[in-house]
């Protein structure tokens, strides 16, 4: 089971690393009309991202 969340935990990150726009849309973007996320919100997104996947990766290092 920690392995699964592990994985989890890192292709959510990668996702965000990646793409943060992906998750803004289907979080938030979808509620508005032309709207776009603020550059702060990708910085901040890219950041938690990184650290969801060390994390990710330090489960799977330790079970």
């Amino acid at each position: 089971m920690p392995k699964l969340v592990a994985l989890l935990l890192i292709g959510f990150g990668l996702l965000e690393v990646i793409n943060p726009r992906i998750t803004w849309y289907l979080s938030e973007g979808w509620k508005f009309k032309d709207a776009e996320p603020s550059d702060l919100y990708l910085a901040v997104s890219r950041v938690v991202g990184a650290v969801l996947v060390l994390i990710g990766l330090g489960v799977l290092v330790l079970t």
